[in-house]
C-alpha cells in the first residue's frame, strides 16, 4: 500500500482526497492538510483519516510514501521541495509553478533523486483522442504539420466564479487567470503534440469581469519547422467552442469536445500538385480515407463517478507500486515547458512584441512583479482578500 497524503482540500484537492480514500487500488490515504481547519477537520472525519493545518508537521509526524499538493500556484514548488528533502514522491496539480524561474529550481532538485516518481495532473493526456493524436503524428500518418489552430473557449467562468476567492484570477494570489489556471491543459497538449514553439506573439486582455488578469488570449506560436499554431482562449463566451486542426501535407486531425475526425489523403500535397493537369489539381489524386473517434461513452461515465484526474491519480499510485518511473503519464519534468509558454504568452502581451523561447526567467519575474504591485494600488482591500486560498 501507497500511504499518501493531500495537501489542499479546496475544490480539485478534495476530490483527489476522495478518490485516494475510496476508489484506488493501492492508496492508504493518511491524512489531509489544509489551512483551513474547519476544511481539513471535515474531510479527515469524511474519510477517516487525520487532519493538518501545517504541512511541515504533517511531513514531520507521518510516514508517508507520496503527497499530492493541490494548494494554490504559488505555494506548489515549496511543497515539493519539502516532500523531496523527506525522499517522498510528489503528484503536482498543474500548474508546476508560476514562474520558470521558480520552476527549475524544483526540477534541479528532482534531478538528483532518481528513486522518486514525481508527477503532473496533465489530465487531458488520458483523452484517447488526444492519445489518437499523438499516434498519428508519430507515425507521419498525416505528413510535415502546416497550420495549427486551437480554439478553446468553452472554460466559461462567471463573475460568482471569481468571488468564490479573492486569489482567483489575480497576479497576486494565482499568478495569472485564464492561462495559467484553465487553460494549461491545452497549452500542455499542445506541447506534447507539437513541440515546444520557438517564439510567441499573443494579446491578453480582460473582458466583462471585474478581474486584473487575462481572460481573453489570441496567440501565433511560431514552431521550428516552419508552422505556426494559431491558440484562442476565453472564459467569457457563451457556448464556446473546443476544437483542434492540425493540418499536414498527407491529411488532417480535427478534434472536439467530444468527437474526432481524421483524413488520411491518398497522396501528399507536392504529389497532388506535381501530378496536376488542371488549375484545382486532378480529382482522383485528392481522394483520402476519412475515420471517426470519440470521447468514448465508459469514459464519460467514469469522469461523471470520479473526474478526469482519476486516471492520473491511478497511474501515479500504480507506478509508484512497480517503481516504474518511465510509465507516469507526465512527469514533473513535463511541468516546465507548458509554464514556459504560459509565461511567454503574458511576457510577449505585457511588452507588446515576439518574445523568443527561450526568454530570460529573470525578466518574466520582474515583470510579474511590477504586475503584483500594480494590482495591489489598484485593487480594493475586499477584493484582494486571500484567506479563502486552497482550491
Amino acid at each position: 500500500m501507497v500511504n499518501v497524503a493531500v495537501v489542499g482540500v479546496g475544490r480539485m484537492g478534495s476530490k483527489h482526497a476522495k478518490n485516494l480514500a475510496k476508489n484506488i487500488k493501492g492508496s492508504n490515504l493518511v491524512a489531509v492538510c489544509d489551512i483551513d481547519t474547519q476544511k481539513a477537520n471535515y474531510f479527515a472525519k469524511l474519510l477517516n483519516t487525520h487532519a493538518y493545518y501545517d504541512a511541515d508537521e504533517m511531513l514531520q509526524k507521518e510516514q508517508l510514501d507520496a503527497v499530492v499538493i493541490a494548494t494554490p500556484h504559488y505555494s506548489h514548488v515549496a511543497i515539493a521541495l519539502k516532500c523531496l528533502e523527506k525522499d517522498i514522491n510528489v503528484l503536482c496539480e498543474k500548474p508546476i509553478s508560476v514562474t520558470t524561474f521558480e520552476a527549475k529550481k524544483l526540477l534541479e532538485e528532482y534531478e538528483k533523486k532518481e528513486n522518486l516518481i514525481c508527477a503532473m495532473m496533465y489530465n487531458q493526456r488520458t483523452n484517447r483522442m488526444y492519445k489518437k493524436a499523438k499516434q498519428l503524428i508519430q507515425n507521419n500518418k498525416i505528413g510535415k504539420i502546416q497550420r495549427v489552430n486551437f480554439t478553446i473557449t468553452d472554460w466559461y467562468r462567471s463573475q460568482f466564479y471569481y468571488n468564490m476567492g479573492g486569489w482567483r484570477a489575480t497576479w497576486t494570489g494565482e499568478g495569472g487567470g485564464t492561462l495559467i489556471n484553465q487553460c494549461v491543459h491545452q497549452i500542455d497538449l499542445i506541447q506534447w503534440l507539437l513541440g515546444m514553439p520557438t517564439s510567441i506573439i499573443s494579446y491578453c486582455k480582460s473582458e466583462g469581469r471585474r478581474i486584473t488578469t487575462e481572460n481573453d488570449v489570441s496567440s501565433i506560436m511560431r514552431f521550428e519547422d516552419q508552422f505556426n499554431c494559431m491558440f484562442s482562449a476565453s472564459t467569457h463566451e457563451v457556448p464556446g467552442e473546443n476544437r483542434l486542426e492540425i493540418a499536414g501535407d498527407k491529411g488532417v486531425i480535427i478534434i472536439g469536445k467530444r468527437f474526432m475526425k481524421y483524413r488520411i489523403n491518398k497522396l501528399a500535397e507536392n504529389e497532388i500538385n506535381l501530378r496536376s493537369k488542371r488549375d484545382y489539381g486532378n480529382k482522383k489524386d485528392k481522394t483520402g480515407r476519412v475515420f471517426y473517434s470519440s470521447y468514448g461513452l465508459l469514459s464519460l461515465i467514469q469522469d461523471g463517478i470520479y473526474g478526469q484526474q482519476f486516471r492520473i491519480l491511478k497511474n501515479f499510485i500504480e507506478c509508484i507500486e512497480t517503481k516504474n518511473k518511465d510509465g507516469i503519464i507526465a512527469d514533473l519534468s513535463e511541468g516546465i515547458k507548458a509554464l514556459t509558454i504560459i509565461n511567454a504568452l503574458n511576457m510577449s502581451s505585457w511588452k507588446e512584441k515576439e518574445i523568443a523561447i527561450p526568454y530570460s526567467d529573470e525578466e518574466y519575474v520582474t515583470l510579474l512583479e511590477e504586475k503584483v504591485k500594480e494590482e495591489r494600488v489598484e485593487m480594493p482591500p475586499e477584493e484582494s482578500d486571500e484567506e479563502e486560498n486552497n482550491g
